[in-house]
């Protein structure tokens, strides 16, 4: 299948480790351009050499912390400096942070609406004019099913997740008549560094060892195992293609059956 996807340009946040990291790499097999960022400059480096030494695509990569709008404009005006032009928004970023109302301080709060809710908020306001430009666009949000299925000890992540699938039903209504879709992935318990400090800090709570964590949440997945990046980020690609342009305002999960949700 053709994905339409050679010559795009992709704009990726998050993008030096993980599920970004899974993604950018996809898609420079598609043969996109790719423009990256993260708070982790070393490991994004990496992640961008990688890229151009191994599957030749145009890349660049731009340290951005998505808590400072001047970050975002900064990035977003060197890739269009570069590229003139943004296709695609994968907004892919955020902590995971662990603990109940009483464990949670106003900071924990803080932290994570600036970095995840506001953070793609900001990230889809500067991108969207570019778009609007060049006659269309996709804007997908990677969040998470916390966010449609609460999880004791997660509530963080999931009152930030569910203002974003929120976001994502409200902005695809909106952009409708720009020809700009806007649609989520859902990432179910993923294998990735966030999650493996996630399972320290539920092991610190349940006294138990980060392996028996894993163990306890992999039995709890339909396939008894964790998703991998590569399997989100394929996902991914494929909402971006044009082989589903008629796909506006959805989230999909992707986690085995585990999410019970009819939404």
């Amino acid at each position: 299948m053709n994905l339409g996807l050679q010559g795009k340009v992709i704009v990726i946040s998050g993008a030096s480790k993980g599920i970004g990291k899974a993604t950018a790499l996809a898609f420079a097999e598609e043969g996109c351009r790719l423009a990256l960022c993260a708070r982790d400059e070393h490991e994004l480096k990496l992640t961008a050499d990688f890229i151009q030494m191994h599957l030749k695509t145009d890349v660049i990569a731009v340290k951005t912390n998505l808590t400072r709008l001047n970050d975002i404009r900064r990035f977003v005006s060197t890739v269009i400096k570069k590229f003139n032009r943004i296709d695609v928004l994968i907004n892919n970023a955020g902590g995971a942070h662990v603990g109940g109302i009483v464990q949670t301080t106003d900071d924990d709060w803080e932290q994570h609406i600036q970095l995840k809710l506001l953070g793609y908020i900001r990230m889809a306001r500067e991108v969207i004019p570019h778009m609007r430009k060049n006659g269309g666009g996709k804007i997908i949000n990677i969040i998470g099913t916390v966010g449609k299925e609460p999880t004791p000890y997660f509530m963080v992540p999931g009152v930030t997740n569910a203002g974003l699938l929120n976001f994502t039903k409200s902005l695809a209504k909106e952009l409708e008549p720009d020809n700009i879709t806007v649609n989520a992935i859902n990432p179910g318990t993923t294998d990735t560094p966030l999650t493996l400090e996630t399972f320290k800090s539920l092991g610190a709570l349940w006294q138990k060892t980060p392996e028996e964590v894993r163990k306890i949440i992999e039995t709890q997945s339909p396939q008894n195992r964790l998703a991998l990046p590569e399997e989100i980020a394929r996902a991914t690609v494929l909402f971006a293609s044009d082989a589903l342009k008629f796909i506006n305002g959805v989230s999909l999960n992707i986690d085995a059956g585990k999410t019970l949700g009819l939404l």
